[in-house]
């Protein structure tokens, strides 16, 4: 008699269609845990949820907007747009003219 060790185990499919679609389902089981532990907590009101889900959203705004402004001035840098080193090298020719 011989034992399979995979026996009554889930086929694990490794197609990225089947990976793409475990997340997927993943991704929304999390969301959906978030809000019924919100939904079902009674000291939160709907009101509270819809407020705490906008502040979720808007701190994920602010971060890009961040991560975009330093690339902004990252690419300015590298376009040469180097305001300061305009002004040392002002400063420095007054300097050597004085």
């Amino acid at each position: 008699m011989t034992i399979d060790p995979f026996e009554g185990r889930p086929e694990i499919k490794g197609s990225e269609e089947f990976l793409r679609k475990t997340y997927e389902g993943q991704r929304k089981d999390r969301m959906q845990d978030c809000i019924d532990d919100y939904l079902q907590d009674d000291k939160v009101s709907a009101r509270q949820t819809y407020e705490e889900m906008l502040s979720c959203v808007n701190d994920v705004i602010e971060y890009h907007r961040k991560s975009m402004n330093r690339a902004v001035k990252l690419k300015e840098l590298m376009l040469g747009h180097r305001d300061i080193d305009l002004l040392q090298s002002e400063q420095t020719d007054l300097l050597e003219t004085l």
